[in-house]
């Protein structure tokens, strides 16, 4: 409905726009040309008649002049309204068919060329936005689609525009463009979030991680901030530790990475799935640790042979 009131209301605001002056009343003087004949000839004519009077040919010289004095204020009004009623008439006639023209050009030019099927998709996209967090629910076992995700991620963008406080729709919103492989999408998004909520771990921890991926220095600095803010408040998040783990091992501060691991495995059940793989991470950064020693002392001690 909306779509409609919205073409009419635009067709309507051109024509105003192309065709008002067709509605003004288009008052015409009288040509100068016609004028000036019309006074030449009644000068002229008057001039007949006093002579005409001097000599004695004519009985009703004065009734003559005021019949010519008649005629010539008759012409002129009946000339201008004759203009002025054309003029309106015609005027009224293209605005009219003006107006028709610009509907019958303007509404399957929009429809060849407009927007119409996209706002209509992006209508639909947020009223399934609900089915979207139903759907949320059993993620692990029926993953969402590209495509769900794609409409999903528009429908969340959508809703902010009306509702742009909302900090959990924000995470929602870095976490599916995650999924789609859209980093800046997420950085914006949890950078939102986080802003919005800055008590939330869970919204300060995914703003880290993503920082702390960036090959900006600047980046990973603001997020290894982050990340100890959320170990400071939390000393059992596992998922702080895991990255603060892995940040230390790609520092190649494997002692450190190590130990932040070691940590890990005494918060977490020995059934858990996690376990081996931390595990085998623990192994690899005394693997590296010891390596990296071991040329230590090699760079340390001089070369018995010269």
């Amino acid at each position: 409905m909306s779509l409609w009131l919205s073409i009419l209301t635009l067709t309507l605001m051109a024509a105003l726009v192309c065709f008002f002056p067709l509605l003004k009343k288009n008052v015409q003087k009288p040509s100068v040309q016609r004028d000036t004949l019309n006074k030449a000839f009644y000068f002229e004519r008057l001039k007949e008649i006093e002579r005409d009077e001097k000599q004695g040919l004519l009985e009703n010289a004065e009734q003559l002049k005021v019949e010519l004095q008649q005629s010539l204020l008759e012409d002129i009004p009946q000339q201008a309204a004759e203009q002025i009623n054309e003029g309106k008439n015609y005027g009224k006639l293209w605005f009219v068919s003006g107006l028709l023209a610009l509907g019958i050009i303007a509404v399957p030019a929009y429809f060849s060329v407009g927007a119409w099927q996209t706002e209509i998709m992006l209508e639909k996209s947020v009223e399934k936005l609900p089915h979207f967090f139903e759907r949320m629910q059993t993620e692990e076992t029926n993953p969402l689609s590209e495509s769900e995700m794609q409409q999903f991620a528009t429908a969340l963008r959508l809703d902010l525009q009306k509702d742009p406080n909302n900090a959990k729709n924000w995470w929602l919103l870095g976490q599916i463009g995650l999924n789609l492989d859209k980093p800046q999408m997420s950085l914006d998004s949890f950078a939102r979030a986080n802003k919005l909520d800055p008590k939330n771990n869970l919204y300060k921890l995914a703003y880290a991680r993503i920082l702390m991926f960036s090959e900006d220095t600047t980046d990973k600095l603001k997020g290894s901030n982050l990340l100890r803010e959320v170990i400071r408040e939390d000393h059992t998040n596992i998922d702080a530790l895991s990255l603060l783990a892995f940040s230390y091992f790609e520092t190649e501060d494997y002692k450190m990475a190590a130990v932040t691991w070691a940590m890990m495995l005494k918060l977490l059940p020995k059934d858990d799935q996690r376990v081996p793989v931390i595990e085998r991470s623990i192994r690899s950064a005394r693997d590296a640790l010891d390596a990296q020693e071991q040329e230590k002392r090699q760079q340390i001690t001089p070369s018995e042979e010269k």
